[in-house]
């Protein structure tokens, strides 16, 4: 079994992977409000530091 598989998806598959992703960060932002809130610059700059090298890529 390969983890690793070249796949070309389509656009809804894309679209339901990004919905599920965004209603599972909500869920877990409601359900875990007040540990992560002392921490949310924390969280907003790992998320640009982890957003930079795909913009690089995509722009390049």
């Amino acid at each position: 079994m390969r983890l690793f598989i070249t796949k070309i998806w389509n656009w809804w598959d894309v679209w339901l992977l990004k919905w599920c992703a965004f209603l599972f960060g909500i869920a877990a932002g409601a359900y875990f409000h007040a540990a992560v809130l002392p921490y949310v610059w924390v969280v907003l700059g790992v998320a640009v530091l982890l957003a930079i090298r795909p913009a690089i890529a995509y722009w390049k």
